[in-house]
């Protein structure tokens, strides 16, 4: 008995150790689970979070015919409203995805329980048991990773998310945020991405195999062959919740599941305009932020002419192939001895250029003009001369290899096509289109320097006497330096600052031949002011921008300003009207472009730059060639030449529904000239023609015809070359 006793007693301290222990162990264990619930709790989104979903979306890139060109985003996802989405695939995904899913409160008990044993048993954690909630807060707020935290955070989230929105609600979140592969974010861009059709059509067959893609998306996208097989069997799990929950009739599902798999891939829209895009795109991140303008669904309406550009991109590259195919043969033909240096001949170097560059890259680099300089570059820029809408816009030939844009960023000497601003500002200091001056050579000695300038015409030939007409006609050289002396280069640089000019302008007298720097934003923009009774519209790229509540948030509003006095610009565009009738730019009446329109052509030495800018009442455009590199294009690739057959069929296809209007000229006084002296003709002149002027300044009356007076009309100036015959279209005749 006393043994017994004792032994109680001995037993007795370590039960109560074993129930302290014990106790202090579950204390511990409660306080744990207690601080992983309270720190997990911490760990879910804010009440605002939740109460304010906004998943990306595509932000969509319009032309001005409404057409789609291009799109900005992260996740390519398009938000479409309950409302708008069939129920035959709001069916289709509760079936498959979560079929308690109106009765439950964000989780599925059940579900739960039976992916619990499954999981046990497979000591994995492959069964799932999510609902859409569930999937909808794993997408929004949380990673795939599969992870206990993970779970429980996912499950707290639901419930609110639950408390917060309702089913309605919460179903056109999950459809416009669910991942669907390849890319796509939603059933709106993956009916579009798989079928090329909106998800408002999707019938019975397309929504099911969309349903089937949410657990496997890259697994099961219908858009590859290896898929299909897959595909199929899950379309028939699909149909057969459908039928089961009465979605669907026998008759139904065994005529959808005997279909082909739906595959109708859309072709993306990207690569249209990319320089102008990738403006649009810098001006839009600039003042919205990239967030906004990548995720927010933005509707972007720009002001390109999509058929203009294409017109255009076509007419860059044709024109240019031949141009760079000239380059390569000359260069080829001038290196002689590199033939022989890499032992090939010469059609094959022509032929495998690329390759055998790359083998003997040290060689080529020691020529003193290597091919890879050579390449020959185009810019392109067209606007509305009333609004400064920007219809069409090439920066190069390719995007891909250069993003340089050489229509806004590419400064270079605009050559001839400067002149027009320097007979402006002579117009404004007391010429007029009959003024004479004669073409012969000069000699220009800079006292500072002592630097000797003999500028030459671009035949080397001088023609005498020519009125101001003429000389802008034919863009003679000499008739323009010596106005520019006369007038002053200060008051040119002067009108070509107001005018939009922002670069380099040498007060010096070269700067009547365009020895200045613009780029053809610049020059484009002045020339619109000519067209414009004077007005220089802001050129722009969008005319609005629309949120995806179809909200207006931007909207661009026209601003234009007076460069230069009305009737100076109609006389300006009379003169240079002149240019496309019977001057440098003839060649484009015969290549069909019959409408009234102005420009001049622009050549720089050596052939280096090739440029037209021209316009008509409505558009102006401005095209140029050349290389990066400034190296000389080729003996005769002039304004005329290199530039006009792109700026043709531009401008063809920017007036194809546009109507055919005239200039405005109604300021401008007319008067009769005598064809010998280009002065007002009195009643003894022979063949008077007409010219305009500015009111009021008119040349002085005939002084060389008097009554009965036979006169010799030779050229006093025939020593300098052959003169023109005083009957030419070039002297009679007025251009309106």
């Amino acid at each position: 008995m006393d043994k017994q006793n004792s032994k109680m007693i001995n037993i007795t301290p370590l039960i109560i150790i074993a129930v302290i222990l014990f106790c202090f162990s579950a204390a511990f264990f409660i306080m744990t689970i207690a601080a992983v619930l309270l720190n997990t709790y911490k760990m879910l989104p804010e009440p605002h979070e939740l109460a304010d979903i906004q998943p990306a979306l595509v932000s969509k890139v319009y032309a001005n015919d409404g057409s789609l060109i291009n799109e900005f985003s992260i996740e390519r996802r398009f938000w479409v409203s309950l409302d708008s989405i069939p129920d035959v695939l709001k069916n289709a995904i509760i079936s498959i995805e979560d079929k308690r899913f109106n009765s439950h409160w964000g989780v599925d008990s059940k579900r739960i329980i039976s992916a619990a044993l499954v999981n046990l048993v497979k000591h994995d954690y492959g069964q799932g048991a999510s609902t859409l909630t569930q999937q909808l807060v794993r997408n929004i707020y949380f990673t795939q990773e599969k992870k206990i935290v993970r779970k429980i955070r996912e499950i707290l989230t639901s419930v609110q998310i639950e408390k917060y929105y309702t089913k309605d609600e919460i179903i056109e979140l999950y459809i416009n945020t669910i991942y669907l592969g390849g890319g796509t974010y939603g059933f709106s861009a993956a009916a579009q991405k798989y079928f090329s059709k909106s998800v408002y059509t999707l019938n019975l067959n397309e929504a099911s195999v969309l349903a089937g893609i949410i657990q496997l998306p890259e697994y099961y996208r219908p858009d590859k062959e290896k898929n299909i097989e897959r595909i199929t069997v899950r379309r028939r799990s699909v149909l057969k919740g459908m039928l089961k929950k009465g979605y669907i009739d026998k008759s139904e599902f065994t005529e959808t599941d005997a279909m082909p798999i739906p595959s109708n891939p859309f072709s993306t829209v990207t690569g249209k305009a990319p320089y102008f895009i990738e403006q649009v795109r810098r001006e839009l991140e600039n003042k919205f932020g990239a967030d906004m303008l990548y995720n927010s669904g933005l509707s972007i309406y720009t002001t390109l002419d999509p058929l203009a550009q294409f017109a255009s991109e076509v007419a860059v590259e044709e024109h240019l192939n031949g141009f760079q195919q000239m380059q390569n043969d000359r260069f080829l033909l001038n290196n002689a001895a590199l033939f022989k240096s890499i032992g090939v001949n010469r059609n094959d170097t022509v032929s495998n250029f690329d390759s055998l560059y790359s083998e003997n890259e040290k060689l080529f680099d020691e020529l003193p003009d290597s091919l890879r300089l050579r390449k020959i570059e185009a810019s392109v820029l067209a606007m509305d001369v009333n609004t400064g809408a920007v219809r069409v816009m090439i920066g190069g030939r390719d995007f891909e290899k250069s993003k340089f844009n050489r229509a806004l960023q590419g400064v270079r000497h605009p050559g001839s096509a400067f002149k027009p601003f320097v007979y402006a500002a002579a117009m404004n200091n007391g010429y007029t289109p009959a003024s004479v001056i004669a073409d012969r050579p000069i000699t220009i000695i800079d006292e500072t320097r002592g630097d000797v300038w003999r500028p030459e015409n671009i035949d080397k030939k001088f023609y005498g006497d020519m009125t101001i007409r003429e000389a802008l006609r034919r863009s003679v050289n000499l008739v323009a330096v010596q106005v520019i002396q006369d007038v002053g280069p200060k008051k040119v640089v002067e009108l070509a600052k107001n005018m939009g000019f922002s670069h380099n302008l040498p007060a010096v007298p070269a700067l009547a031949l365009g020895t200045c720097e613009a780029t053809n934003f610049e020059i484009t923009r002045a020339y619109c002011a000519f067209a414009n009774q004077g007005l220089m519209p802001d050129p722009y790229f969008v005319e609005k921008v629309v949120d995806k509540n179809g909200k207006i948030i931007s909207r661009h509003e026209n601003s234009a300003q007076q460069v230069i006095e009305p009737i100076l610009a109609e006389l300006m565009t009379i003169l240079m009207q002149d240019v496309i009738l019977r001057g440098t730019g003839a060649s484009i009446r015969d290549n069909g472009f019959t409408r009234p329109a102005a420009g001049k052509t622009g050549t720089t030495n050596n052939y280096t730059d090739a440029w037209f800018v021209g316009y008509t009442p409505q558009i102006a455009c401005g095209v140029w060639i050349g290389t990066d590199r400034n190296l000389p294009m080729g003996m005769g690739i002039t304004g005329s030449r290199g530039a006009i057959p792109i700026w043709t069929p531009v401008m063809k296809s920017l007036h194809r529904d546009l109507q055919v209007k005239n200039f405005e000229s109604d300021s401008l006084e007319i008067q009769e000239i005598c064809p010998i002296s280009h002065e007002l003709a009195n009643n003894y002149c022979p063949n008077p023609y007409k010219e305009v002027f500015l009111p009021g300044i008119f040349p002085n009356k005939c002084s060389i015809h008097t009554v009965g007076e036979n006169r010799d009309t030779s050229n006093a100036l025939k020593y300098f070359g052959t003169p023109p015959p005083q009957n030419t279209p070039a002297n009679t005749g007025l251009i309106f």
